[in-house]
């Protein structure tokens, strides 16, 4: 969303499995014969990338050689331009402000962006790309968590918000309204903000947090 990745925009849209997509065009193999070990190569990729992951960090993870590593990793940001300007863009912002900032205009601040040792300035860097994302993602979770309440006492219904755990939502619910809850916990979740990429929320519901999962 917030690189404007049009391929991926539209392989969430329409619900494909995008570590497979992303091993078929970073490995240029076709889609329906991506093995186990390239969507897995894949996946530490798509999450790696924005925490600024080396080829050698990369290798350790999948089992390849370093030089074979970072090839894929520069394949991955061939396939996928967007995302390497959306990168320089996020450094170049803290660069010049000391801070970047959400899709909903709040500001993270990042120390030591222009810092004259590499180590910190590299680090501050790495802050520069994932905060916007991470920040983003809170401040959904956030709209969600305010709009909830009500939502809930609108509906008649008798659960009570207790945690928020990253992306979870945890409810204490009345056993014989859990349908119509988790529908519209759902609904809440979903809706919160409109993307050009779906947010999907998943619910499950048990004795405990351990059970549920």
């Amino acid at each position: 969303e917030l690189a404007d990745i049009k391929n991926l925009k539209q392989a969430f849209r329409e619900g494909k499995d995008i570590h497979a997509l992303t091993a078929a065009r970073v490995m240029e193999v076709p889609e329906s014969e991506v093995s186990a070990d390239q969507r897995r190569a894949a996946k530490a990729i798509n999450f790696g990338i924005i925490y600024g992951i080396s080829g050698w960090g990369l290798a350790k993870q999948i089992g390849v050689s370093a030089a074979e590593a970072s090839n894929f990793i520069k394949r991955y940001l061939a396939r996928f331009s967007e995302l390497q300007d959306f990168m320089e863009a996020a450094k170049q912002e803290a660069r010049e402000h000391g801070y970047v900032t959400t899709l909903f205009g709040r500001k993270c601040v990042i120390p030591f962006i222009n810092d004259k040792n590499p180590a910190r300035r590299a680090g501050a860097e790495r802050q520069a790309i994932n905060a916007p994302l991470q920040g983003t993602a809170a401040d959904i979770m956030k709209k969600a968590m305010v709009r909830m309440e009500p939502a809930l006492d609108a509906a008649g219904l008798g659960a009570k918000m207790l945690l928020q755990i990253h992306d979870e939502l945890i409810f204490e619910v009345p056993e014989d309204e859990l349908p119509q809850t988790e529908k519209l916990i759902k609904q809440v979740m979903e809706d919160v903000v409109k993307l050009d990429v779906p947010l999907i929320a998943e619910g499950r519901a048990a004795d405990s947090w351990a059970e549920a999962h």
